[in-house]
């Protein structure tokens, strides 16, 4: 009897568990079905969300760019990168292309930003890439890693990368006053870029390689050897620091030789701006000019000098003139001024070597260096229909300054 009782016992709880676990797995069959469908409609909703977004960066209202570059970023952040990792792969990507065809400007700047929000940039593409005055880098603690992240011939002039790890590909980039703080940037690849007035802050490049690379710091020089293949790389397990010093504080003036009343006293305001922020201009005169050796004069100014700010005024009037006559892009000029020419050889000079400048052009003056297509982060332009009075409250003025003195 009590064999009897227990065998029914085990019996019922064996029909439970049985029941248990068709319950359970209808359950989870169930619960993946409606999970699996919830993650397909969450996945369409937010691959319509960028959709949208990435339409807006298209838009010709800047605040709408702006905004559109802002929201992109939520693409970027670990949560939605984890879930829908094709998604930020794709936002990415936009970014990246949206950068090469970028004039430097606020939206060039915001959308550059963004990148530091993916926190992961291993692999990426970002060749021939504007990414002038960017900051990529992490206020949080964590770093960006930046493992063999592609900047070949991109331009990161006055951009400040701070706290990233990684092997990063700086072949033939431009980073002219680029500043690298606490990096860890062993083995990567800096062949051939352009590395006038980059400053390392705290950064450990052991491994690094440095073949063909423009302005290399003396610092970084003595710690270069050359192996078996020919490349220059650098051996140190010791973090480098390197503050490049800065020319005289003095300004280059690119003016006309001979000016109007109006156009003079102008030149003296700015001078006299200058003067009061302890800063020297170099303020040529026609009697200034040599009878020989002009141009050698002018580059002796210029390689000493630390910006330039070059006047645009009316110098040459055309009345009609035919420009570039029977080539691709003929124009027909009527009624058109040209500034000096000296201004296209010695901001030419100051371009070389890479200085702050500063446009004062007439707004006549649409041609050459005056162009107003003309985009880059460290080149300002300012009106001479602006009042000279106000250069204090002026925000071309404080961003070429900003640049004077970085």
């Amino acid at each position: 009897m009590e064999n009897t009782f227990f065998s029914t016992i085990t019996f019922i709880i064996s029909i439970v568990t049985v029941i248990g676990a068709v319950i359970y797995a209808v359950y989870k069959i169930l619960s993946d079905f409606f999970d699996f469908k919830n993650v397909n409609i969450r996945w369409a909703q937010e691959k319509d969300s960028l959709s949208t977004i990435i339409a807006g960066l298209s838009q010709e209202n800047p605040s709408s760019r702006i905004s559109s570059a802002i929201m992109l970023r939520r693409f970027l952040n670990t949560k939605i990168s984890k879930r829908f990792p094709n998604l930020q792969k794709e936002a990415l990507n936009v970014i990246s292309a949206t950068l090469k065809i970028s004039p430097s400007g606020v939206f060039q700047k915001t959308l550059a930003d963004s990148l530091a929000y993916a926190i992961d940039l291993t692999h990426l593409d970002l060749q021939k890439t504007n990414l002038q005055d960017a900051y990529i880098g992490r206020k949080d603690g964590q770093a960006v890693v930046m493992e063999h992240t592609d900047f070949y011939l991109s331009d990161l002039s006055y951009a400040l990368i701070d706290n990233a790890v990684g092997s990063p590909i700086f072949y033939y980039a431009i980073l002219f006053d680029t500043q690298i703080k606490n990096c860890h940037f062993e083995g990567a690849n800096f062949c051939g870029a352009d590395l006038a007035y980059t400053s390392f802050k705290n950064v450990f490049l052991d491994g690094a390689d440095f073949t063909n690379a423009k302005n290399i710091p003396q610092e970084i020089m003595q710690h270069l050897e050359r192996n078996d293949k020919g490349q220059m790389i650098l051996h140190s397990a010791e973090p480098i620091t390197v503050r490049p010093a800065k020319s005289n504080n003095v300004v280059f003036f690119s003016m006309p030789s001979v000016m109007t009343k109006e156009e003079e006293l102008l030149t003296k305001d700015y001078e006299t701006y200058l003067q009061n922020k302890g800063i020297r201009v170099f303020y040529y005169i026609k009697d200034d000019y040599p009878q020989f050796g002009q141009l050698n004069q002018v580059r002796e100014k210029v390689m000493v000098s630390i910006g330039m700010i070059a006047f645009g005024f009316k110098q040459t009037h055309i009345q009609k003139a035919t420009y570039r006559p029977q080539l691709t892009g003929e124009e027909v000029w009527e009624n058109k001024w040209l500034s000096t020419p000296w201004n296209e050889v010695e901001v030419g000079m100051g371009m070389m070597k890479g200085m702050p400048i500063l446009l004062v052009k007439n707004p006549s003056i649409n041609e050459g260096i005056f162009d107003e297509h003309l985009s880059e982060c460290f080149v300002a332009t300012i009106s001479t229909s602006e009042d000279s009075r106000q250069l204090d409250t002026n925000t071309e003025m404080q961003k070429w300054l900003a640049k004077l003195n970085a």
